[in-house]
């Protein structure tokens, strides 16, 4: 092991006592090179030298132990000192640690040395490395403070440093930009004083106002935000300001403050948007849970209507001098077309409905309904209508479009309890991007549409009613007064019909509803519809009547044979398949359900067509099914007929469908 080289200075008259000492450390594996002294001045010289350790001995003639230390706290030294005495006793050694020696050994006990001189090695190691760190840092901490300096000032964020009076010492460019000062006209100010001038110039606009809406106090940095409306290019801006004071423990400003200004506006007009965006597909969650329910219930329901409204129809044809017999069953009629009315509209703003569009103009269907609506209104209530010329064609499904109008009517007609004035007004609309950022409008695209708007003079809605009012069976009105499904089912038809739609409103101000359906793309005409009224329903062709309902499908056998049709019968498409291989003559219609289990009416009728390449094919359903609809719209070609329906509106669409050249 390689021995530690030691350069000792040792502060000793007598020579044995010195060469003791040395003989101990070299005993213990020290290499020591010594010089011994015994006056101040060969002790002050010698320390120039820069010993390693240095051993005092605490009694001398001229030059003792105590003056030695006086020396070593005026050169403020940082080598361990070591008294080695005869004589010495605790009480001064003490003393004499106080006065800055490291340790004490006495003469009579020079094994302890050796270890006193390694542990005062050791601790002086450690105190340099660390007085080296200390001053690295320092220097890190200088540069650090350079480069800050010019980090803060070249900062977006405007800056304060302020110092105990809140007077301002230091700021950087973008303070002054903020203000509209100069750095020297800022710098000795009372920043409370520059803050209320600042809002100042802002209050002077009347228009404008600032509102502190957020303050508090958190771990040491004070935090407070400002809400500000401004007139900017003669258009009211909004604008948000936070402020963070903290402070500084430490550098040239210790004991005062830096503050800074941060313009959050972006960043709060991004959470306002989260928010929206949240509170949209909240709502978008619930309008698909009730969907989901809507058209899960659907098909079952309306199979039950059928059977329950067909049936009172069948009744009510047998029943003819029994007039209380006959009422009752006509009760039963009107409970199960009210019901069905319920489902559609459960359908319709779920956008479940099957959508059948026809090319059209929006002003002759309010023609052809105006005096309907005079009738639903009632006459205490005016109804004007103002129809722009040459309106743009849309493409829409006119009976959804014409149960939107009589929803919005009625909805008008319940705000005007005293009466009033409804108006129904058409007009081309060209909207560019800029109206629908103004109205917030994300999901709609610019375009043409041909806009519906329905007023009223009643009695308005408030900004947090509107929120709600498109939602399913949300209704301001007395219970039993209404289902809340009316606007719900009017906002699913805008949209299966591929627009959007706008209520304005105010409390004591009435209310208009505006509908934007897409212009038509392209120069079609409306499609002419010849077909001749069917004077005679009945027939006596083959139709198998395919429908997992039982209930529905002996109606429909009951119906179909009461009218001269020969009937086949099928649960499901499988059944359908065995029921044609036991058959031998020709069928003519399939009357199929859409959705079954086990296989469809679509795949049923796909496999029987090559059986009977002449039969036609009539669909009945309650509601949408990818297997014939895309997107809701019915595919083209195909006979539909929508439950729930009476037994000569089947006994009609039988008939249509088997007539159809098509």
């Amino acid at each position: 092991m390689e021995m530690m080289t030691l350069h000792l200075l040792i502060l000793e008259d007598n020579p044995d006592d010195a060469e003791l000492a040395v003989k101990e450390l070299e005993r213990k594996g020290f290499n020591v090179k010594c010089t011994r002294v015994d006056t101040e001045e060969a002790f002050r010289k010698a320390l120039s030298k820069k010993p390693d350790l240095i051993l005092a001995d605490y009694s001398l003639p001229s030059f003792d132990c105590p003056a030695a230390l006086e020396v070593y706290r005026q050169l403020h030294l940082e080598i361990p000192l070591i008294v080695v005495s005869g004589t010495i006793g605790e009480e001064v050694a003490v003393e004499c640690m106080k006065s800055g020696a490291t340790d004490y050994v006495l003469k009579d006990n020079l094994s302890r040395l050796s270890p006193v001189v390694k542990r005062a090695l050791d601790e002086i190691k450690i105190y340099r490395k660390s007085r080296q760190a200390e001053e690295a840092l320092r220097v890190s901490e200088e540069k650090y403070r350079s480069l800050t300096d010019d980090v803060l000032d070249n900062s977006a964020v405007a800056i304060f440093i302020l110092d105990f009076d809140f007077r301002v010492v230091w700021v950087n460019c973008a303070l002054e930009d903020y203000f509209g000062l100069k750095r020297d006209e800022i710098i000795g100010k009372d920043k409370r004083q520059l803050i209320r001038e600042r809002i100042k110039d802002i209050f002077e606009d009347p228009d404008g106002f600032v509102n502190k809406v957020f303050s508090t106090y958190d771990d040491n940095t004070y935090i407070e935000r400002f809400e500000c409306h401004v007139i900017a290019n003669g258009e009211r801006e909004e604008r948000w300001l936070e402020h963070r004071s903290q402070p500084i423990q430490s550098g040239l400003y210790t004991g005062g403050r830096i503050e800074h200004y941060y313009d959050i506006s972006n960043q709060k007009q991004v959470e306002k948007k989260m928010k929206e965006m949240q509170a949209q597909l909240i709502q978008s969650q619930k309008m698909e849970a009730v969907g989901t329910l809507a058209g899960g219930i659907a098909h079952d329901f309306n199979n039950i209507m059928t059977t329950i409204i067909g049936n009172a129809e069948l009744a009510l044809m047998d029943v003819i001098k029994d007039e209380s017999l006959r009422n009752g069953i006509e009760e039963i009629k009107k409970a199960g077309k009210r019901a069905a009315s319920l489902t559609h509209q459960l359908l319709a703003f779920s956008r479940k409905q099957i959508v059948q569009p026809e090319i059209m103009d929006i002003n002759e269907l309010l023609t052809d309904i105006e005096k309907m609506l005079g009738r639903l209104i009632g006459e205490d209530v005016e109804l004007l209508t103002i129809q722009a010329s040459e309106l743009w064609q849309v493409e829409i499904d006119p009976g959804q479009i014409e149960q939107m109008i009589m929803n919005l009517a009625v909805n008008a007609r319940d705000a005007m309890p005293q009466g009033g004035k409804l108006t129904i007004e058409t007009a081309n609309a060209d909207l560019d991007k800029n109206y629908f950022c103004k109205h917030g409008i994300k999901e709609e695209k610019p375009g043409h549409y041909a806009m519906l708007a329905v007023s009223d003079t009643g009695s308005g809605m408030s900004p947090e009613i509107q929120e709600h009012i498109f939602e399913p069976f949300f209704t301001t009105k007395e219970v039993g007064k209404g289902t809340g499904l009316g606007l719900a089912t009017v906002y699913g038809i805008v949209k299966q019909n591929n627009g959007f739609i706008r209520v304005y409103s105010e409390p004591g101000q009435g209310s208009t509803f505006k509908v934007y359906l897409p212009k038509l793309k392209g120069d079609a005409e409306p499609e002419e519809k010849e077909q001749s009224p069917v004077d005679d329903p009945g027939g006596s062709e083959t139709v198998l009547i395919v429908e997992d309902d039982y209930g529905l499908r002996k109606f429909a056998q009951e119906v179909l044979q009461s009218y001269g049709y020969r009937t086949l019968n099928a649960e499901n498409g499988e059944d359908a398949l065995r029921v044609c291989k036991e058959h031998e003559c020709p069928i003519h219609l399939l009357l199929t359900d859409v959705v079954m289990p086990r296989m469809g009416g679509r795949e049923a009728a796909e496999r029987l067509q090559p059986l009977y390449p002449r039969m036609k094919v009539l669909y009945m359903s309650g509601y949408t099914d990818n297997a014939i609809v895309h997107h809701g719209v019915l595919k083209p070609g195909l006979n539909f007929f929508e439950k729930p329906f009476t037994p000569e509106g089947l006994a009609r669409k039988v008939r249509e469908a088997l007539d159809d050249e098509n």
